[in-house]
């Protein structure tokens, strides 16, 4: 797992295939994702993905997780900063395949110095494919 410092002010693009994955692989069967792959987590709760970011000052910004779910159900993750849960259940709602790629978007804080950010599948079906995250 790769630490990368995000400059105040400025974006972050984040692959999943360089986070620390728990019960999930990194891929490449799809199309249309960025890097080298995706990351697949596991269909079980508790399966995740997280990510190390260095943040120049505390500041709020914009996280970006970009994902592909091909099934007909929602396959909600809770989304944690530095411990602390931000969001529950969020949604990640089907796409039209597993190549077709959606953005779900929410507000979160960052503190100057390292900040966890993580994302954890709550339903038996797993999360969705994780492409990347974008801090903004």
């Amino acid at each position: 797992m790769r630490g990368y410092q995000l400059v105040s002010g400025s974006s972050g693009v984040y692959q999943a295939e360089e986070a620390r994955i728990s019960q999930g692989v990194v891929e490449s069967n799809h199309t249309g994702y960025s890097g080298t792959g995706f990351v697949n987590l596991t269909n079980t709760a508790g399966s995740y993905a997280e990510w190390t970011v260095q943040a120049g000052a505390a500041a709020g910004a914009t996280l970006d997780l970009r994902y592909a779910n091909g099934t007909t159900v929602d396959r909600p993750m809770d989304i944690t900063v530095n411990g602390t849960r931000i969001a529950t259940g969020r949604p990640f709602p089907p796409t039209a395949n597993w190549d077709t790629w959606a953005t779900a978007s929410l507000p979160i804080a960052l503190k100057a110095g390292a900040n966890t950010i993580r994302a954890t599948s709550t339903t038996a079906d797993g999360g969705p494919n994780l492409d990347r995250i974008t801090i903004r």
